[in-house]
């Protein structure tokens, strides 16, 4: 549980993994051309080793107050094989998984990528909705947020909340900063924005407006359980494990 201090804001949740993809392929191969596509059968892998180690995959939210030895899974931009590809692994499996969408490239592609790849359609964000996927912001325009002036600022962080809210009839309380990019206006701008959570990359501290995820994308079995451990969220505070962080970048 979280408590608050004396200008009302939550204390830091205690660091869980959280998984961070993208793409996800059918066929392995395309993950040569795109480092950000995942093979199905790779994210399965991953999938299967979570669960024989005891760890319980649940929503962002529900992770925040548990107490559980569990991970959560992430999807980034709203790519259209979210839908086609991921969700029956998904439901297949029982897992939970929040998607992010771009609310204003919905049912077109993903124009800020150099080979563009298409996005989710508004009957598949609803689609994935109905079967339990949490949907999140991943603000407008997938712009980074950190060089928008304030009003821009705040138009991409509630104006795609209101986008989501309107096709989904539900509430939207999770953020994610495209491209990881965010400091502590970014933070505050989300945070006054109402959203109960965002998350980031490993760049900042871990808090509750900037959940600490890992790309999961191209990792193997082994690399997976040294990010799900813990240890290089661990050994980032301690300066003189340099050298053995230097050899875990090199593995993963």
């Amino acid at each position: 549980m979280y408590c608050a201090d004396d200008n009302g804001r939550l204390s830091p949740p205690e660091w869980f993994p959280i998984l961070m993809y993208h793409r996800v392929v059918a066929v392995a191969g395309a993950d040569r051309i795109d480092a950000q596509a995942t093979p199905l059968q790779l994210i399965s892998g991953h999938l299967d080793w979570l669960a024989a180690h005891r760890y319980t995959t649940t929503p962002l939210a529900e992770a925040l107050d548990s107490k559980l030895r569990r991970t959560c899974l992430t999807f980034d931009d709203g790519f259209a094989d979210a839908h086609d590809v991921a969700l029956p692994l998904l439901v297949e499996k029982k897992v939970p998984a929040t998607v992010f969408v771009v609310t204003n490239l919905i049912g077109r592609k993903s124009e800020w990528m150099p080979a563009p790849q298409q996005l989710l359609s508004e009957t598949q964000v609803r689609e994935l909705h109905a079967e339990g996927v949490v949907i999140g912001s991943h603000s407008r325009t997938h712009r980074g947020l950190t060089d928008l002036s304030d009003s821009e600022l705040w138009d991409e962080v509630t104006g795609s909340r209101a986008d989501l809210e309107d096709l989904l009839g539900a509430p939207v309380d999770c953020f994610c900063y495209p491209y990881n990019d965010v400091d502590e206006r970014v933070i505050d701008a989300v945070r006054r924005a109402g959203y109960r959570l965002a998350v980031g990359g490993d760049r900042l501290p871990h808090q509750r407006h900037h959940l600490r995820r890992f790309d999961a994308a191209q990792l193997t079995l082994a690399q997976l359980a040294l990010r799900v451990r813990g240890f290089h969220h661990w050994g980032r505070g301690h300066a003189v494990l340099e050298p053995i962080r230097r050899l875990v970048r090199r593995l993963a």
